[in-house]
């Protein structure tokens, strides 16, 4: 007879994430119910998202979108560095939300070569408003191509229902469940 004493631990499931933030001057001048700039909780929800990752072992980037998208941050696993890219995002205010263009920056950055092969990839996606000039069934068809690459899609729409594409972030996500209103 055989005896085995070794046991099965179940594993964690390691991430890297794509932190998708809308900065358009309405997410600069208008404010939370609390009265804060939507900027400066969104940044503040995003330090605290990435103060719960198990870093190095997760990754983080950081995607800007408003007219067009920026890569702020490569996928990395050093706290600092997303922290640097976060401070970043401030100055870059410009109008329009092409929440397209953000999501299209996401996919590429979680299907590049820094993307760990045994982590999931994760895009969480923050905005206020309505997308412009661009529809928003563009940025639903970008977040599809992203779903087809097995990234698992977040959507969080910061604001009232009547200033948000609630039916379409819910269609962004990859399940309506994924979507929240903040």
């Amino acid at each position: 007879p055989l005896t085995l004493r070794e046991k099965c631990r179940p594993g964690t499931q390691r991430v890297d994430v794509a932190l998708v933030i809308d900065a358009s001057t309405t997410m600069r001048d208008d404010r939370t119910s609390a009265g804060r700039p939507k900027l400066s909780a969104a940044i503040d929800a995003a330090r605290s998202f990435v103060a719960t990752m198990s870093l190095p072992q997760d990754q983080v980037a950081v995607v800007v979108f408003n007219d067009s998208a920026s890569l702020l941050q490569e996928l990395t696993g050093r706290r600092a560095d997303v922290e640097a890219a976060l401070e970043k995002i401030p100055p870059l205010v410009r109008l329009q939300t092409r929440i397209d263009l953000g999501i299209e920056k996401a996919h590429e950055e979680l299907t590049s070569s820094r993307r760990r092969p045994l982590n999931r990839p994760v895009m969480i996606v923050l905005t206020d408003g309505l997308a412009n000039p661009a529809p928003a069934s563009t940025a639903v068809r970008r977040a599809q191509e992203a779903k087809d690459d097995q990234v698992t899609i977040f959507t969080i729409g910061l604001g009232q229902p009547g200033a948000l594409d609630l039916t379409d972030l819910r269609e962004m996500a990859s399940r309506p469940e994924y979507f929240y209103l903040a």
